[in-house]
């Protein structure tokens, strides 16, 4: 997958369902939960327990039809484990220009935090071509339509707070897509191995993410 397909399969997404220190045994339910929700894009923050060894088992199961994703990467040694347990792409909360790269001399694009104008631009002289904007809810989808003002031609992932509710906002906004997290899997009813309640959340966002999609087409 060339950096272009992966960026572009971003966008295709919409939402990407995100995996924060789970351990494996409840990690590969849900993800197979989101999936049939019809969501396409995870991540999987790699301070998560046995990170690495649930994105080769993602991996495994999937092959290439789910884009995969490596998050809160911090570290050049975290880009390199990734690529190595087959991420198709890297994340970050915050911009650092040498991870930028270290991701992009492995083929594979790096998404950075950004929360302001300079930071934007950095990312970008940086070579990233999505940008996670981070915290997204606290700034609100107004933050990032002003945003969008002098930075129009960038591609932004709204991730930090982002809701059932509030997703289609941001998209509305101007987003390509949405990560989500905690608010698309309760702590409760992954305990329970209610799946079916995260199935139909995960369907749910989507459906409301690619109907505001179609609507500014």
């Amino acid at each position: 997958m060339t950096l272009e397909d992966a960026v572009e399969r971003v966008k295709q997404a919409g939402v990407i369902a995100i995996f924060r220190k789970l351990p494996s045994a409840t990690l590969l339910p849900l993800c197979d939960a989101v999936v049939t929700g019809g969501i396409r894009a995870v991540e999987v923050t790699v301070e998560s327990e046995g990170a690495f060894e649930s994105i080769r088992a993602i991996r495994q199961q999937y092959g290439d039809t789910l884009l995969i994703g490596a998050g809160t990467v911090m570290s050049v040694d975290d880009v390199h484990q990734a690529v190595e347990a087959g991420a198709d792409l890297l994340l970050s909360p915050h911009l650092d220009p040498a991870l930028v790269a270290a991701a992009h001399a492995l083929g594979r694009p790096f998404v950075p935090g950004v929360a302001t104008p300079s930071e934007v631009v950095q990312a970008s002289r940086a070579g990233a071509r999505v940008l996670k904007l981070f915290p997204a809810a606290p700034l609100g989808a107004s933050y990032l339509k002003d945003l969008l003002g002098p930075f129009h031609d960038k591609c932004f992932l709204p991730t930090g707070g982002i809701t059932v509710d509030n997703a289609a906002e941001f998209i509305r906004a101007g987003a390509v897509g949405v990560g989500m997290g905690s608010s698309l899997a309760a702590k409760a009813e992954m305990e329970a191995a209610d799946w079916a309640s995260i199935r139909a959340r995960a369907a749910q966002v989507l459906e409301r993410v690619q109907a505001a999609k179609a609507a500014k087409q």
